[in-house]
């Protein structure tokens, strides 16, 4: 049985540059969307946000100057 912990969640990874700033979890995707936004939105903010799926697969990177969440795009079908 899997704890709370151990279960697969959405992630913000935060970088700037080649410096990791940090990840977030969880298991909402849009609270991520939503999170990620604001902390883009932030004057004080520097380097880029990328949403990924539970299995870590790139799903959208956050476009500061289009100020909008830009799908990662997808090989295959």
């Amino acid at each position: 049985m899997l704890s709370m912990n151990d279960e697969p969640m959405f992630s913000i990874i935060a970088k700037h540059q080649d410096k990791h700033l940090g990840t977030i979890h969880s298991e909402s995707e849009e609270i991520l969307r939503s999170f990620g936004a604001a902390y883009m939105r932030d004057r004080q903010t520097v380097g880029e946000v990328n949403l990924h799926s539970p299995d870590g697969a790139a799903l959208a990177t956050f476009d500061m100057w289009q100020d909008r969440w830009t799908e990662v795009a997808r090989n295959g079908g």
